[in-house]
């Protein structure tokens, strides 16, 4: 049974929390003065946004991605291993997609039939592969963990709390969950030097999420499905407008309750942040016969719209969140798993795409995150919950045509160094590691990355060399 991290609310955090389930309403499309004024500071040719931009794009997978069957090796002895421990869930051995990337022990590794777009863009360089990450405050071994004498992520195998602590990471003291998430943190420490203060750097198109929680900055939530509207009732143009300005002038008011007055600041920044939004993108490409027309490819279109309109909105910095369910895959696995993968391939695949179009493939990285890998046998029809597992990232600054990481010795015998149990593999990259090496790209120093990933300073390495 999963249980829920009880975090502190304070007022501060509830009106963040508030604001970022309240957004998605929408508003009425309005340009205000300021952004009048940075789009002709565009047309006359200013680019200064343009030329220091970043943007990381999470791409989280919630239920837990079954990544055994997403990187597999190809090579005869080692694929027999794999086959021999999946069982009814191995995929044909001529099915799998050869990559020719780089790794450290010589296997040769491929990818889920359903994902021939990664493949590719694997070979050309601008995709690699991370294999085997996971939660972990420290390095651990098999005896650490079953003697209990190294500190072990807290509730493993629980799906809130691994979503949560994927997105917070454990604070290192108490070894308990964070109150604000790494993309949050790392947003409130890069915010004021690289953007202007018209919207905030955390945008999500996935719904509320841990990743974005901050102390300063509030996220801004929009639909992944279409450019949000805020409308009071129905009615002539006219009257909406009317219903609009009475709506605003009673926000406005200064309340005594501290409930009210919440209400209306959140309702403000909602309002204020769509009307900015819609102003920015009102003339952006639609992206439709590039990205795809499925869950994830509806948000991804919108996150192309706002690093098109990045110099309308004043951003060098954005950190989006995306995301996509159905990965839980306890039964019917192979034919679940490969619409998944398939609709998660297209997806990025046309995001990519979309990128290179905007001449930003290499200013934005897209990287993937989910609650844990599954169980490398079978219940008989899918997969349980398990603990390490691999993850993929895609951009024109990925050292990529390379898998970074340690694959995992697949036999499942009393001697796996790395089975907690039925393939439960303990981690051999952190969570930490793999985040922190997306936060130096994107501007993080080494001073402040303790700040941002607590037990960076547990591992061997704060950067796994496949960012430029």
């Amino acid at each position: 049974m999963s249980t829920t991290p009880h975090l502190v609310t304070s007022r501060r955090r509830f009106l963040r929390q508030s604001a970022c389930a309240g957004i998605g309403a929408g508003s009425v499309s309005m340009l205000s003065t300021l952004m009048g004024l940075r789009q002709l500071n565009a047309a006359a040719g200013d680019d200064s946004a343009s030329q220091d931009y970043k943007a990381l794009v999470c791409v989280f997978l919630y239920g837990g991605n079954d990544s055994a069957n997403m990187l597999i090796p190809t090579a005869d002895a080692p694929y027999a291993d794999y086959a021999a421990g999946r069982g009814p869930l191995t995929l044909p051995q001529d099915s799998i997609l050869q990559l020719n990337a780089e790794n450290d022990d010589g296997r040769q590794l491929g990818l889920h039939p359903s994902m021939t777009g990664l493949a590719n863009l694997s070979r050309g360089g601008n995709a690699a592969l991370i294999a085997n990450v996971g939660t972990l405050v420290a390095p651990t071994t098999l005896e650490q963990y079953q003697n209990r004498t190294s500190e072990i992520p807290p509730n493993l195998f629980s799906h809130n709390d691994q979503q949560v602590l994927w997105q917070t990471l454990a604070d290192t003291e108490s070894n308990a969950f964070q109150p604000t998430g790494w993309g949050g943190r790392m947003a409130d420490l890069l915010h004021a030097a690289h953007n202007d203060d018209s919207l905030s750097m955390l945008i999500s198109l996935g719904g509320t999420n841990f990743f974005q929680v901050a102390d300063t900055l509030q996220p801004v939530r929009l639909p992944g499905g279409g450019l949000p509207a805020y409308k009071l009732g129905q009615g002539s143009k006219d009257a909406d407008i009317a219903r609009y300005a009475a709506f605003r002038k009673i926000l406005d008011r200064d309340y005594a309750n501290m409930m009210e007055n919440a209400f209306s600041d959140v309702s403000n920044h909602a309002i204020e942040d769509i009307d900015t939004v819609n102003g920015a993108i009102a003339e952006t490409s639609s992206y439709d016969d590039t990205i795809p027309d499925n869950g994830l490819g509806r948000q991804l279109r919108i996150v192309a719209k706002l690093i098109e309109a990045r110099e309308a909105l004043g951003m060098r910095r954005q950190v989006f969140f995306c995301a996509t369910g159905g990965y839980d895959t306890h039964g019917e696995q192979l034919a679940q798993h490969a619409g998944l993968l398939g609709d998660l391939d297209s997806a990025v695949t046309g995001f990519q795409a979309a990128l290179q179009s905007l001449g930003a493939e290499d200013q934005v990285t897209t990287f993937t995150a989910s609650d844990f890998g599954r169980t490398f046998d079978s219940n008989g029809r899918g997969s349980d919950h398990g603990w390490g597992g691999h993850h993929f990232v895609l951009g024109g600054a990925v050292r990529g045509n390379r898998i970074y990481g340690t694959y995992p010795d697949l036999k499942l015998t009393a001697g796996n160094p790395l089975d907690t149990g039925r393939g439960r593999w303990i981690p051999t990259t952190s969570v930490d590691q793999y985040s922190a090496t997306l936060a130096k790209w994107f501007g993080v120093s080494d001073v402040n990355m303790r700040s941002i990933f607590p037990n960076i300073g547990n591992f061997d390495t704060a950067d796994l060399g496949f960012m430029a």
